[in-house]
């Protein structure tokens, strides 16, 4: 861990425990035990950064994600099938305890997009219902 000293607009200076930095550039700094991420810019990068626009979420409305990491250990219905808010879809192991996965929303399966048995990480896409669009 190293130690940095910044002047603040008043003419104070601090001293800021830096813990390290991230692949995004993100740089973690802890100061009287509140730990916070930064992002350091030169001026001109802080001038142009105000023109960008900011990142798209993407629309997972069609997708159930994966709430942890696990075993997927066995889907509950089938592609084609219609399924209810709330109907088990499918089971993920994890710590040695089956987690039933429900059903967000009422539609149907369009698609698989993980095999039984395999491992799966945090919002990986399990299933896909049929978009909204695409239905008559």
């Amino acid at each position: 861990d190293l130690l940095a000293y910044i002047s603040l607009n008043n003419g104070d200076i601090k001293t800021i425990q830096v813990l390290g930095e991230d692949e995004t550039g993100e740089i973690s700094i802890e100061m009287k035990g509140a730990a916070i991420k930064v992002v350091l810019q030169t001026p001109r990068e802080f001038e142009l950064s105000k023109y960008m626009h900011p990142p798209k979420e993407p629309d997972t409305t069609d997708f159930v994600l994966s709430p942890m990491p696990g075993t997927l250990v066995s889907y509950a219905v089938e592609e084609g099938e219609a399924v209810q808010i709330g109907q088990e879809l499918c089971v993920i192991e994890a710590m040695k305890m089956q987690n039933i996965i429900r059903s967000p929303r009422a539609g149907i399966i369009a698609s698989f997009h993980g095999v039984a048995g395999s491992s799966i990480t945090v919002d990986t896409v399990i299933l896909e219902f049929v978009s909204d669009e695409c239905s008559p």
